[in-house]
């Protein structure tokens, strides 16, 4: 029996459609719980055995029933509600969902495929009603779905603490210096290492006591680019939004001009602390080299004197308020908060926030994230696989995932019925695909050692050359470069050898090369390979003009056979034109209203033209031959030099002799009538 009894008797009994499709489930599941909750119809499905060891699911799994035709964000909101609240939280999975459906299967899958916390598998009331023999359909469907999301290749930021994995720590660290202590901190480390994850799971961890955590990407141009009181008016307003939602009514009007930012900014953070229920606010500067003097990019160079007046009045507000303000920034060069001075004046918050590094993930921590992640996808790794993985990537997760998901990839479609064994040995099949995926990760992690750091860079670069003895010898003498390889877990702390071997390969190959292409780039000025290619503009020139040739030439075909056609009447020609256009841009008749024929078709672009023809095909089939396909392929081709013009982007060879050749057929055919073309224009694109 799929269903429990207490809940058959408390909920399903008196909803006999729900009962019978939450009974179906009893292939996977068994349902122990029914309710209507945040507009909600929902169920708690405790996994059967099978689905425990298939798919590693450990608590009951949410199932939310949706009667209604189509389906809407709702859905996922109740989803969310469902699952944060205090009575189930602890209780069900937060990746796996399920969605039972009676309506529109597009809809559905169109907001599964929104959803970026959420495997969410979805299954018809149909497929459940007539599943007959299908012995494996739930099973086949979770598999099939959790297989298409790729949950080891997440690149972006993590969000929510279902992936959130190793650093529970220094989570904490920052909670309590900040809500506690009333102390300011920064947090550092090599790119892709999980900074803003921290700084998210430490938003989520202040919200939950009633704190204002508002983080802040100084990286945004709407930050770096503004002067620094606007970027004060900028947080007094994000507080102030925050602080209404908790009661906290509007102060009068502020002053933000250079003259009056800084107290309006005092008088704002003293405003909330003394009418509202807030007990504090943090500020979560993230990307802070952006508005750091010296190394923020040439559009932010504005912070060499305007870094000054802004961390004075934070510090400020934070003094005067006993603590009630706090700030922790974040990023990958510390200079913000361990240099002294900028341009002989002191740093206003040199030695206040405290730095922290962001230390690479051990052992464990890499067992316990890449298990994780791996029992939904149906996949379990051998013991060994987690010391290979911290010793090939030096616990760096982001580079840990993107090496399993590789290793996920060429396994293809999993069994439903039982999980997939990954040994080394799959690490070592797919050695050089990983090395492929990893290239860019690892330009990424270079990128900020090339700008800020190039001394340190060059001695990277010798010893993946296979200097090491010089290498040591100079980092004894220079403890500081030393110590900043350490923090940043590029070296082993016991025998300087590279923490991330793949670091070594492509320093080995191509790293002098790679520095040769960024040093002379300040940050923010990118070089030319990652600026989009230059268009060739005679290949544009030569697309637009042979385009133009050809829409005039089909304008002038047109009317000339239409009017012909229909005696010269304007209005039957003006009939057989709008009548062949697609209603979807509105009532195309308008167009002839008070104008000839032969000027509105001036209005037309050239994808309009073709539906045209092809609703009067038989009036031009003597022109182009008795089907319209060849003709309707070739002016498709024809208008891609439209997105080209539009974009100005490159043209490809592909798309040159495409091009050419329908132009070919095109011309050939129109030639047929005199007068249609000229014949001026024989010369091909380069």
């Amino acid at each position: 029996m799929a269903i429990k009894k207490d809940a058959l008797h408390a909920f399903f009994q008196a909803r006999p459609e729900q009962e019978a499709l939450a009974a179906a489930l009893d292939e996977v599941f068994d349902v122990t719980y029914g309710s209507y909750q945040f507009g909600q119809a929902f169920w708690l499905c405790q996994p059967k055995p099978l689905a425990v060891e298939r798919f590693g699911l450990q608590r009951e799994v949410i199932a939310l029933y949706s009667p209604h035709g189509r389906a809407d964000v709702r859905l996922l909101t109740a989803l969310e509600n469902i699952s944060r609240a205090p009575e189930f939280r602890h209780r069900v999975e937060n990746v796996v969902a399920f969605v039972i459906y009676e309506g529109d299967k597009a809809s559905i899958e169109s907001l599964a495929g929104q959803s970026k916390d959420w495997v969410i598998v979805a299954l018809s009331a149909n497929e459940l009603k007539d599943k007959g023999g299908q012995i494996f359909l739930i099973r086949s469907r979770m598999a099939a779905t959790i297989g298409r999301f790729d949950l080891f290749g997440m690149s972006s930021p993590i969000k929510h603490d279902k992936y959130f994995y190793g650093r529970d720590m220094i989570v904490q660290e920052l909670v309590q210096r900040a809500l506690i202590r009333k102390e300011q901190s920064g947090l550092f480390g090599l790119r892709k290492t999980g900074k803003t994850s921290v700084l998210f799971a430490i938003q989520r961890r202040l919200s939950e006591k009633g704190a204002i955590a508002e983080y802040v990407d100084c990286q945004s141009p709407g930050i770096y680019g503004s002067r620094w009181w606007a970027v004060l008016e900028e947080l007094s307003r994000r507080m102030l939004e925050f602080a209404a939602k908790a009661g906290c009514p509007a102060p009068a009007e502020f002053s933000f001009d250079m003259a009056g930012a800084a107290n309006s900014f005092i008088r704002t953070v003293k405003w909330i602390h003394d009418k509202s229920e807030v007990g504090q606010i943090v500020l979560l500067l993230d990307e802070v080299e952006f508005i750091t003097p010296g190394i923020t990019n040439h559009l932010g160079q504005h912070w060499d004197d305007d870094h000054l007046p802004l961390w004075q009045t934070i510090r400020s507000a934070s003094q005067e308020t006993k603590g009630f303000l706090t700030f922790c920034v974040a990023g990958v060069n510390p200079s913000s908060v361990e240099q002294s001075h900028f341009n002989q004046v002191p740093n206003p918050i040199f030695q206040l926030a405290v730095p922290f590094y962001l230390d690479q993930l051990t052992r464990p921590n890499v067992r316990e994230m890449v298990r994780a992640i791996a029992k939904y996808a149906g996949a379990a790794l051998d013991e060994d696989c987690f010391d290979l993985l911290s010793e090939e990537y030096g616990g760096h997760p982001y580079l840990i995932r993107l090496a399993c998901s590789e290793v996920l990839r060429s396994l293809g479609e999993l069994p439903v019925d039982k999980k997939a064994k990954i040994s080394k040995a799959n690490f070592e099949s797919v050695k050089d695909k990983i090395a492929t995926r990893l290239a860019q990760p690892i330009k990424d992690i270079m990128l900020s050692l090339v700008w800020w750091y190039p001394d340190e860079y060059d001695l990277l670069c010798l010893l993946a050359d296979g200097d090491t003895a010089f290498v040591k010898e100079f980092l004894a003498s220079e403890p500081e470069k030393a110590s900043r390889f350490a923090r940043y877990g590029l070296l082993k702390a016991d025998n300087g050898s590279f923490a991330i071997k793949e670091l070594r390969t492509f320093l080995a190959r191509s790293g002098l090369e790679y520095k040769k292409a960024i040093s002379p780039f300040t940050r923010g000025d990118l070089p030319l390979e990652y600026l989009p290619i230059e268009p060739n503009i005679a290949d544009l020139a030569a697309l637009f003009e042979r385009r133009t040739e050809v829409e005039y030439a089909l304008r002038k075909l047109l009317i000339t056979v239409l009017e012909y056609r229909f005696a010269f009447d304007g209005a039957k020609v003006a009939n057989a034109i709008s009548e062949a256009l697609p209603k979807k841009n509105g009532d195309r008749a308008q167009l002839f209203i008070g104008r000839l024929p032969k000027d509105a078709v001036n209005e037309l672009y050239l994808s309009d033209l073709k539906p045209v023809f092809v609703k009067n095909w038989d009036n031009f089939s003597a022109y182009f031959g008795s089907k319209s396909d060849r003709f309707e392929m070739n002016l498709d081709t024809i208008n891609i030099a439209r997105r080209y013009e539009a974009h100005t982007k490159p043209v490809s060879a592909k798309d040159l002799d495409d091009f050419q050749n329908s132009y070919s057929w095109l011309t050939t055919r129109l030639s047929k009538v005199p007068g249609l073309i000229s014949g001026s224009m024989s010369a091909k694109p380069s």
